[in-house]
């Protein structure tokens, strides 16, 4: 049985947890049989509820806490879940977006940049699943992620402007190869909480709008205004957690703005969340995985964003007009809403489209899968 290492997954984040998902499906269609590892972060019981054995490493303040662990012989640790580094025969990253100038250089180095070439002169391949990358403009942000880019057996980028970013800090591109987003794949669960009479537009709002923007309340004005204008057309506007409690805060606020509250689902479950959004006949959404669950399931969207990789992910599937940009005002954003409403040829044309670009992006993904069995049997 393989030990296989996934780095970057947070239960709090629905995306992250999606991807967790795609990866262990993937083993279970091929048969390949393999112990999932994580380093212990996050709640103990999440961790269990997947299966997922513990690695003996936990850093603070750059010192691993868990070497006298790392001592104890095989059995002992196996005893309760745990997999020292040396035990591994593969790593997967799915991190999503967290190496570049937007993040502390500190990720990228305490994740992969620190023990890459360790783990390679050991044999074990390192892959980078598909993810957002870059830019690297600032010297520490590259000098953490470069040594990635030499030691991986795989790079995925998922989208051009990530290749791009990879493709100037890196002296060999040989190992670079641009895929879309891997949770594509995956099917949803259904959810009990689901009612078509009464879910129809779905609103999903994201935190990291207040964070990482300067212009926090107009994110929230646009999503009262949006979720109003939905309510006046009898679209059963509804909003939909899709990660944790920053979010539930972030509802919050819109809710105690809107002249009538909406339904909000939380189910708390990334299969779940795909399914309802698969459900749904229209998506506004400022998450990354939202998104690409509503895409994949050829739901049509009308997105909000933070980084590249929104821009870049509604290009691949044909319809990059559909991200707005609140900075320049409501009026365009709500036209464009009302468009998506309203006008059905219109929504079918977009629904189409959407459906047409998956094609090829399930048929690079099971590709990307192919080639990382492939780095296994090497």
């Amino acid at each position: 049985m393989l030990n296989v290492e996934v780095k970057g997954i947070s239960f709090a984040n629905k995306g992250a947890e999606l991807m967790l998902h795609a990866i262990i499906a993937q083993f279970a269609e091929r048969g390949v049989e393999a112990r999932f590892v994580v380093e212990p972060t996050g709640p103990y019981d999440r961790r269990v509820a997947f299966g997922l054995w513990q690695k003996s490493r936990y850093i603070r303040k750059r010192i691993n806490l868990l070497t006298p662990v790392s001592w104890l012989p095989q059995r002992f640790r196996h005893m309760f879940g745990i997999i020292n580094e040396s035990e591994l025969d593969l790593v997967l990253d799915a991190s999503g977006f967290a190496f570049g100038d937007q993040w502390s250089p500190l990720i990228a180095w305490d994740r992969l940049g620190s023990t890459i070439a360790r783990l390679r002169a050991r044999g074990i391949p390192v892959i980078v699943l598909p993810q957002a990358l870059g830019p690297f403009k600032q010297s520490a942000s590259a000098k953490a992620f470069a040594p990635v880019l030499e030691h991986a057996n795989l790079v995925y980028p998922r989208d051009d402007q990530s290749y791009e970013f990879c493709e100037k800090l890196s002296n060999d591109t040989f190992n670079l190869k641009r895929c879309p987003d891997f949770t594509n794949l995956i099917k949803g669960l259904p959810a009990n909480e689901f009612d078509p009479e009464h879910h129809q537009v779905c609103f999903i709002p994201n935190s990291k709008m207040l964070e990482k923007r300067q212009d926090g309340d107009r994110y929230i004005n646009f999503m009262v205004a949006a979720i109003s204008a939905a309510q006046k057309a009898d679209k059963k506007p509804f909003i939909l957690i899709h990660e944790a409690a920053a979010d539930r805060r972030l509802t919050a606020q819109i809710q105690d703005k809107l002249d009538q509250t909406v339904p909000v689902l939380d189910p708390g479950h990334a299969l779940k969340i795909k399914w309802i959004i698969g459900q749904s006949h229209s998506v506004v959404s400022s998450r990354f995985h939202g998104l690409v669950s509503a895409l994949s399931q050829g739901v049509p969207v009308l997105a909000t964003g933070w980084s590249h990789k929104y821009h870049e992910l509604l290009a691949d599937y044909g319809c990059a007009e559909q991200l707005i940009d609140i900075a320049d005002g409501d009026t365009d954003a709500l036209n464009a809403l009302q468009h998506l409403l309203t006008d059905d040829e219109q929504h079918q044309r977009l629904k189409t489209t959407i459906i047409e670009q998956g094609k090829w992006q399930r048929d690079a993904v099971t590709e990307m899968w192919n080639e990382v069995f492939a780095e296994l049997r090497a």
